[in-house]
């Protein structure tokens, strides 16, 4: 691998003219800055980035930690936050954790030592407890529960709310929410206390809840939770799921068992991705503005980074789309 060293002797100058014409710190004259590109093409060598930010104490590198990038969700989410960054003329480190907690910790961690502009969070481990004190700036695409930790958000008990009520519209009486990793994620929990207000606002029986587990939110096969479902509460015949993959879950268990959809049964799911549209029976679904939490999420790092006031949560607003589940 070509290093600094063999880009300045092939250009015939010092490695500290190199650096410097790396670093921006001196001015070094174009026809000098012409025979180190050249040298550089010549050999392959490509500048370490992430060096070049710690020489100048600055960086324009963002961190991204999701639990999953396999998951419609954080998979739009990712592309958002790197299609915002680039707007700013930044860069994006994306760090998938698995729900790894030790993983988080080490990707933190590293995204520290390596100067990062600031730390956008999409998790559900990390405490947020432990990073009060951080002297770089971390979002939270959930509230954080500390104002020292900002956060960008959605109107998650509306959507439930709004979840719910669409489903009383339309008639539907024995309720169930089908929660993904609820257990972990106080999320799920809120669109629930939603999906709970709207059916106490028309005296209808709370909802019945199901919680999947982790290890089917990041597979994105809900079988066996959907299964039991139905044989634990066959009256059911409205379902809310938190998350679209998992509304389309129960739609093929309905195409497999014969079960009408959305004569017999009602669904609404929750995000409206890009694949709540194009499924195989498209998704009424609860619509979250991933791409303007992304950049509004961006900014955030940008503006703290440039010294600015930003605010300590900001929470965007929901609506369902009416598809052919309802």
């Amino acid at each position: 691998m070509p290093t600094l060293k063999d880009v300045a002797e092939r250009a015939g100058v010092t490695v500290t003219t190199v650096s410097r014409m790396l670093n921006g710190r001196v001015r070094v004259s174009s026809a000098t800055q012409e025979r180190i590109r050249q040298a550089m093409e010549e050999l392959g060598y490509y500048p370490n980035e992430m060096a070049r930010s710690l020489a100048r104490k600055n960086s324009s590198f963002i961190g991204l930690i999701v639990p999953s990038a396999q998951n419609y969700f954080f998979a739009d989410l990712i592309q958002h936050v790197e299609a915002a960054a680039e707007e700013q003329g930044c860069r994006l480190v994306l760090c998938v954790s698995n729900q790894d907690r030790k993983k988080e910790q080490a990707y933190y961690q590293m995204l520290m030592s390596n100067k990062v502009l600031g730390v956008i969070m999409a998790s559900y481990e990390l405490n947020f407890e432990e990073l009060r004190h951080s002297t770089r700036l971390f979002i939270a695409f959930e509230e954080s529960g500390s104002v020292e930790i900002p956060s960008a958000s959605t109107d998650d008990f509306l959507g439930g709310k709004l979840a719910g009520t669409h489903l009383l519209d339309k008639g539907c009486r024995h309720l169930v929410y089908l929660g993904a990793n609820a257990q972990k994620n106080s999320v799920s929990d809120r669109r629930y206390a939603g999906f709970c207000a709207a059916c106490a606002e028309r005296g209808i029986a709370q909802p019945l809840q199901m919680d999947a587990s982790w290890d089917e939110f990041i597979r994105m096969q809900y079988d066996a939770t959907v299964g039991e479902m139905f044989r634990k509460y066959p009256e059911t015949d409205g379902v809310f799921a938190s998350n679209d993959i998992l509304a389309a879950g129960v739609v093929q268990y309905c195409r497999r068992n014969r079960i009408d959809v959305p004569g017999r049964l009602k669904i609404v799911g929750y995000d409206d991705t890009s694949f709540a549209s194009i499924c195989s029976m498209p998704l009424t679904t609860i619509h979250q503005p991933v791409e303007e939490l992304a950049k509004y999420a961006v900014r955030c790092v940008v503006n703290r980074a440039n010294g600015n006031t930003i605010p300590s949560s900001t929470v965007f607003p929901v609506h369902l789309v009416e598809r052919e589940t309802t």
